[in-house]
């Protein structure tokens, strides 16, 4: 791999719009942006990233953030190195073995578009452009790559709190403070549904959802409405239930003490059921 040390990067805005510029990312570059981010000292090797992000070999990593990093250096007019991915990073070979180092300017540009560094994890669908606050809760947003804007989720969070929508899921109540103003942001049509620009309300377009519920949404396409969600929590939740009560020999009570047979099979489902849906309520 070539030297970068004379090569003089772009400023940090420039990356900001650069990346604004390449339309959709892959999930595994976004991941690979965020794990490289929060290495120690910015500096990964190839196979470390391949590994990090569910790959075996380091091939992978090199051609997934080569490709991003020449589409960067192409937006940019910036090829460093041979390496696509000089963009991206520079060089050191300390032990035999070559490390990327994030270059400083592509980490404060990923602070600067909020993709990174925030107590809200985004989903790569979520990654989000910074736009200006418009009408007070309306803000103005370029739905066709997929961007999600961090001043909108703000406003949504602000007037639904961080209980999720469909399950009531609260990550503060049962992480304590890791967990606290950790919540996804659902829109409820999907912006790959929307062309061009529109206008979103944080009110009346988005939601807070917890991450598992969020997932599941996006199993079936047209995804799953908030509603059919909660509609399968409450048909799990009765299922267990009658399991508890099946399970339960005559005559059992829920006072009785001591083992009994179908209890532990019963205690354990619910436990694992309602260890995440604390105090569900539908209307």
């Amino acid at each position: 791999m070539s030297s970068t040390k004379e090569a003089v990067a772009p400023p940090t805005n420039a990356y900001v719009d650069a990346f604004r510029r390449l339309g959709e990312l892959s999930d595994s570059q976004i991941q690979m942006l965020r794990l490289h981010y929060h290495a120690p000292e910015r500096t990964v090797t190839a196979r470390e990233l391949a590994l990090a992000t569910g790959y075996t070999h380091h091939s992978v990593a090199n051609a997934l953030y080569g490709q991003l990093g020449r589409r960067i250096g192409e937006a940019l007019n910036f090829k460093p190195t041979k390496e696509h991915v000089g963009a991206l990073v520079t060089f050191n070979k300390p032990d035999g073995k070559w490390r990327w180092i994030m270059r400083p300017q592509v980490a404060e540009a990923l602070e600067k578009l909020d993709w990174v560094d925030t107590p809200h994890l985004l989903l790569p669908e979520e990654i989000a452009a910074k736009t200006s606050l418009k009408e007070g809760s309306i803000i103005h947003v370029a739905a066709n790559v997929y961007e999600r804007n961090p001043d909108a989720r703000r406003v949504c969070v602000e007037s639904y709190g961080y209980n999720c929508a469909a399950c009531g899921f609260n990550f503060g109540k049962i992480y304590g403070d890791i967990g606290e103003g950790f919540i996804h942001v659902h829109h409820l049509k999907p912006l790959s549904e929307i062309g061009g620009e529109y206008i979103v309300d944080p009110i009346k377009d988005l939601r807070p959802v917890c991450p598992n519920c969020h997932a599941m949404r996006h199993k079936r396409i047209p995804a799953y409405s908030i509603e059919e969600i909660q509609a399968v929590i409450r048909q799990t939740q009765a299922a267990e239930q009658a399991l508890c009560t099946a399970s339960r020999p005559a005559g059992d009570s829920e006072k009785a003490e001591g083992p009994r047979v179908g209890r532990s099979r019963c205690a354990g489902a619910l436990a694992s059921l309602y260890a995440v849906l604390p105090r569900v309520t539908f209307n």
